[in-house]
């Protein structure tokens, strides 16, 4: 009887705590501003899944048919989508970062002895809580958690892999490491050196090969192993040269921002390399020190050399990428040294330890509260957005065989397909992994921008016409205030003070629906033959 009450209080006590991870998480996702779907990168990264999911026409989008490089990110949106359930993202953001916080104070706690005192613990929560910008802020325009869920998230489960490592739960550690990189395959170098760190750890300690130190790592290589044979496989080079110029487009084009060390690097990430240094000092006898060291050199070595030589094929992996795992763990490292530090102080006062909680707690809802407002107003902004308009038009007006041409720059338009299920022709936010596809993508984006800088000039009809002939195009939407005087042929369907709507006359994308019937019958022939 004893035996069974005491598991009841175990299980009682165990969901208690998982409850105010829970709501912590919820606070912590307001205090982050969590963003309405569907906002930036969940229009490329939600796109795969919607497409097999039967969202409005999106099967026909030929970016939706390219290569996924996201397997189980989109396994997991197409059963939400499936169930009918997409809007459960909401919950699964505060989730994950509830396993942020629980993973920060855990490594605190593992390395300074954090929770020996509930005081310690509410006031390093509210430096997280203070400080959400900076401690999930990485380098090149990095970022863990940002604002809203997708795969990047995930990262999350490093740092828990990293907490378990510390409580000596090497298997669970490399279970979860290695589920942050099946999620996003973008962590997959960092996974591989810090599960070379646990596993050069253990056997330096342990001064012999045992299972202790074989096993973890033989679970991360085979749970690891198909996602990096996948797209070793799907993903191989078509060419050194198309492999060179796909590249190229994706370094100096379409993620610059990310990649060029001198258009990214700034006085924030000096205080950020400076803290990571602190920290590791601080750490330097514990075992966190030897996670941290070569995701601190690979750093080191690469940022000085690629801000002098240009190497897109090193570029594009960005490998200073590591450092929204460094910059957690070094708040992690400060916050919780310092707050022990402090212990003395408040350790055997009852009215300091209550002032000290009260503060934190107190910290804690005023951030969130400050945020609240936010919160809100960013959802109704998105409502409301003058954009929307036209894509609900576009919404129900479309249908099997439509192709839209959108503005591909405007930031606005990049929800146009998620937020409708409408096929279009191509926009910048969202490009292919593949080499040809990317190559693809950038041509489409030229003719998109070309057509857009001379609008229905005449120069501009002409290059609608050759989008119309290559691609099946057959809408356009353009601003209100387009002349259309050489598109006399277009067919007017919406306008209101914001955006145009027309549609091209059916003879314009004659040759590419010829192309396409003479493909197919093409193919045809040759499975006969």
């Amino acid at each position: 009887m004893s035996d069974t009450r005491n598991k009841l209080l175990k299980a009682g006590s165990a969901l208690k705590t998982l409850s105010w991870w829970l709501i912590l998480g919820i606070l912590y996702s307001i205090d982050l501003v969590q963003h309405p779907l569907y906002t930036e990168n969940q229009n490329t990264k939600f796109l795969h899944a919607a497409a097999k999911t039967g969202q409005g026409f999106l099967e026909h989008d030929w970016m939706a048919n390219t290569l996924d490089p996201l397997p189980l990110f989109s396994f997991l949106v197409e059963s939400l989508y499936r169930m009918g359930t997409i809007e459960v993202v909401y919950i699964l953001f505060p989730v994950l970062s509830a396993v942020f916080l629980y993973a920060m104070t855990g490594i605190a706690d593992h390395l300074f002895g954090l929770k020996r005192h509930p005081a310690g613990v509410w006031l390093f929560l509210a430096v997280l809580f203070l400080e959400y910008k900076n401690i999930q802020l990485g380098f090149g325009t990095q970022y863990l958690l940002g604002h809203y869920f997708q795969p990047c998230v995930f990262g999350v489960f490093i740092l828990l892999s990293i907490e378990r490592f510390l409580a000596g739960k090497s298997l669970w550690a490399s279970a979860w490491l290695a589920l942050a990189a099946a999620f996003h395959p973008a962590y997959m170098p960092s996974a591989l050196l810090i599960q070379g760190s646990y596993t050069a750890v253990t056997l330096y300690r342990q001064k012999k090969i045992t299972g202790e130190a074989l096993l973890p790592l033989l679970l991360f290589i085979s749970l690891s192993a198909p996602l990096v044979i996948r797209y070793k496989l799907l993903f191989a080079p078509t060419s050194p040269a198309i492999l060179s110029e796909a590249l190229t487009i994706l370094s100096e084009q379409r993620i610059a921002t990310h990649t060029k060390v001198r258009n990214w690097l700034n006085y924030e990430d000096y205080i950020g390399m400076a803290l990571i240094a602190m920290a590791m000092v601080t750490a330097r006898k514990t075992l966190l020190f030897w996670v941290m060291l070569p995701l601190a050199s690979l750093i080191l070595v690469t940022v000085p050399f690629l801000f002098f030589y240009s190497w897109p094929e090193l570029e594009v992996l960005t490998p200073w990428r590591t450092s929204v795992v460094l910059l957690p763990l070094a708040w992690a490292i400060l916050g919780g040294w310092l707050i022990v530090k402090l212990y003395p102080l408040f350790e055997k006062q009852r009215i300091a330890i209550l002032a000290v909680k009260s503060t934190a707690v107190i910290t804690i809802a005023i951030t969130t509260g400050l945020h609240l407002p936010v919160q809100l107003k960013r959802f109704s902004g998105y409502a409301k957005a003058p954009e929307i308009a036209v894509m609900t038009f576009a919404r129900h007006h479309t249908v099997s065989g439509d192709l839209w041409l959108v503005p591909s720059r405007k930031t606005e338009f990049e929800k146009v397909r998620m937020q409708g299920g409408i096929p279009v022709l191509v926009n910048w936010k969202t490009h292919p992994y593949k080499d040809l596809e990317i190559i693809e993508w950038y041509r489409r984006n030229r003719l998109a921008e070309s057509f857009y800088r001379q609008a229905c000039k005449a120069e501009g009809a002409l290059t609608l016409r050759k989008i119309a002939a290559l691609y099946g195009v057959n809408h356009v939407i353009l601003d209100a205030e387009t002349p259309l005087r050489a598109c006399p042929e277009a067919k007017v369907i919406f306008r209101d003070s914001h955006y145009v709507a027309i549609k091209l006359p059916g003879s314009w994308s004659a040759v590419r629906k010829k192309t396409s019937l003479n493909d197919r019958d093409n193919r045809r022939t040759k499975t006969v033959l």
